[in-house]
């Protein structure tokens, strides 16, 4: 029987996905497209995975740089791929921040849901990186 991933990780993926694949609406003349827009909102969950990974799982800092190569090349319209990655590795922070926590006040349960996401994580980093 295979694990179910977390839905965390889950609805990330289908968030960045489903952003990317989104159609291109009209907007006013110096207004990003919603093609641009879909490609920031990609850019930043993609960023929000990549520091869970590195600050929750501890996952191989050469593998988030991978997965980060994918994930430009992925979203060539977004208008700033380097701010909206930042951008998104600081929204990360409060997710961050209650593992930390977690750890300390509930063992078992960071124990628990380290178990469930982190291999899930590594694993759909994987396939990201091994897919390109």
């Amino acid at each position: 029987m295979l694990k179910q991933r977390p839905i965390f990780l889950v609805s990330a993926f289908l968030i960045a996905w489903s952003l990317g694949a989104s159609a291109q609406n009209a907007m006013p003349p110096g207004h990003p497209s919603s093609k641009e827009l879909a490609a920031a909102e990609g850019v930043m969950t993609s960023a929000n995975i990549a520091r869970g990974a590195a600050d929750v799982c501890h996952i191989d800092a050469a593998k988030v740089a991978r997965f980060r190569d994918v994930v430009r090349t992925s979203y060539p319209d977004a208008p700033d791929f380097d701010a909206e990655w930042k951008l998104g590795l600081a929204q990360a922070q409060p997710t961050v921040d209650r593992f930390e926590k977690l750890k300390t006040s509930n063992p078992a349960e960071y124990k628990k849901q380290i178990g469930d996401a982190c291999p899930a994580l590594d694993r759909g980093i994987d396939e990201v990186t091994h897919a390109q």
